[in-house]
């Protein structure tokens, strides 16, 4: 299981039923073989298998094991007829297991049948729906001397190598990009561009249009790479899909919010009178996701993206939630930079995302958990009073959209008195100077429009897991305002004013 969960694709069938996906394969297996203990934890104890000489299969390349297993969890003992498939076909071998029947205390649970597949040197995850196919890879070191990682993804045959590189990102690590080039005797021809919300625009896209065009990248053999956070990754992936009717694209988010949510969808766009107003489906071939460049971040540029780990977590995974309640605060100070919990938690919050939109990357499908957080969002962040990164008013709406679910009994006092704080112990905002009950009602008419006549807001049920909603009422956004307003009275940190986030001098000097 430990080597299936990020290895590739899964699948499996329980009762004829089919669960896809690594994080829904694992969450699965969790359910199905661990029991919760009575403080809470999940834990499981194995019995070493006996396997029998006989029970081992062996043909060309491949190795089928069958043993059994005992499992005891919160004093229940689970017995699991088990078969192992075990490849040594090169590249293309696959590895899997089996699991042929589940039994506690002689009577079988279900699960007449259970597979998951893993290939030797698969992507940690796919996103592939018959359409388009992409692969993310977790992989520290991209750009060390020598590293041919990229080179070999992309099938980079002709010496040279197209990169569209956020100029902040190339200012902090420029010389390492030519360095890691000139080591596998690469020409890199950069195109350098802005990369912050206020550069989201259709002059930046003509710019990175007008680029290649100088460039000129042949048509399939020299894909895109793009370097920076989602504002460029999202603006070259447009100029991409515009090139030519598509040329192909990879990309390699350096901040965390793009590690965490921009790396996973499809969508490309600029704004264009209104937040992504002008954009495509249009989707990358590779996503690389390097924690190298968390250790240059700006502190407030993690913290945003700890707003949008938090959302993932509120309506999907409280595993995730627990490890950011209880690690948050001190990956926070070390930038999320060189430790396992790190790791853990950008992981799971790749796999909430794919989850949750890598069965309908299109967008067919309205109601989407993952648009929790984004029910007032868009106004916030449009809304040049405020000036707030994404992650941030991302942050404002979680609160609001948390303390209004607890307004209609969907989550409890506590529970929202938790989330609450460890809100305001990441040092997040729940609410922005200059912000009204009225302004979140009209946030709330203005969402309908985009969600196609109806409110369709996603709301946290518990920790967790979510539930929608097609209206709040006025007096349900006047008491849960209220509400936070009593929280801001105690913690006034956490009522920020625009000295906290952006001001607009700052923004165009980066």
């Amino acid at each position: 299981v430990t080597c299936f969960s990020y290895a590739s694709r899964g699948r499996m069938l329980p009762d004829g039923g089919v669960v896809m996906g690594q994080g829904a394969v694992k969450r699965f297996l969790t359910d199905l073989l661990v029991t919760d203990h009575p403080n809470g934890s999940r834990r499981a104890e194995f019995s070493a298998p006996t396997i029998e000489s006989d029970s081992i299969v062996t043909s060309d390349d491949v190795a089928v094991v069958k043993s059994s297993l005992q499992l005891r969890s919160a004093g229940e003992t689970r017995h699991l007829d088990l078969e192992l498939c075990i490849s040594s076909g090169g590249a293309e071998g696959a590895s899997g297991f089996e699991i042929t029947s589940v039994a506690v205390a002689g009577a079988d649970v279900g699960a007449t049948s259970l597979r998951a597949d893993a290939r030797k040197n698969g992507p940690k995850w796919e996103t592939h729906d018959g359409r388009v196919r992409q692969q993310i890879w977790q992989h520290t070191g991209l750009f060390d001397s020598g590293n041919r990682f990229i080179v070999d993804k992309l099938e980079i045959s002709t010496g040279r190598i197209i990169a569209v590189i956020d100029a902040n990102v190339w200012k902090l690590h420029g010389e390492t990009l030519r360095t890691w080039a000139d080591s596998l005797d690469l020409k890199l021809d950069t195109v350098i561009a802005p990369g912050n919300e206020d550069h989201k625009t259709m002059d930046n896209c003509l710019f990175m249009l007008d680029e290649l065009k100088r460039l000129d990248p042949l048509r399939r053999s020299e894909p895109v790479l793009a370097i920076g956070g989602g504002v460029l990754t999202d603006v070259a992936g447009f100029a991409c899909a515009l090139w030519r009717r598509g040329v192909p694209w990879a990309r390699v988010p350096t901040t965390l919010l793009g590690m965490v949510d921009a790396s996973v969808g499809i969508k490309v766009a600029v704004n264009y009178h209104r937040k992504n107003g002008v954009g495509h489906f249009f989707s990358p071939t590779h996503t690389f996701v390097d924690a190298y460049f968390l250790g240059t971040l700006e502190r407030a540029d993690v913290i945003s993206g700890c707003g949008e780990i938090m959302k993932a977590a509120l309506v999907h995974d409280r595993t995730l939630f627990d490890l950011m309640d209880e690690h948050g605060v001190r990956l926070v100070d070390k930038n999320f930079e060189n430790d396992e919990v790190a790791d853990e938690i950008i992981k799971r919050s790749v796999d909430t995302m794919l989850e949750c939109i890598g069965v309908d990357l299109w967008e067919e499908a309205l109601l989407r958990p993952m648009d929790f957080g984004h029910s007032f969002s868009r106004t916030l962040e449009t809304d040049s009073t405020f000036y707030l990164r994404h992650g941030e008013a991302v942050a404002i709406d979680a609160c609001m959209s948390t303390l209004i679910a607890e307004v209609k009994g969907y989550v409890t006092r506590a529970e929202a008195d938790r989330v609450l704080d460890v809100y305001y112990r990441l040092g997040l905002p729940c609410m922005i100077k200059g912000v009204t009950a009225d302004t979140f009602k009209r946030a709330a008419r203005d969402i309908v429009i985009h969600r196609d006549g109806l409110l369709r807001a996603p709301l946290p049920r518990g920790i967790g897991s979510c539930v929608y909603e097609d209206v709040f009422t006025d007096g349900e956004i006047e008491a849960a305002f209220a509400r936070l307003e009593g929280f801001m009275l105690k913690h006034p940190e956490t009522c920020w004013d625009r000295s906290k986030s952006f001001s607009p001098v700052d923004t165009e000097d980066n």
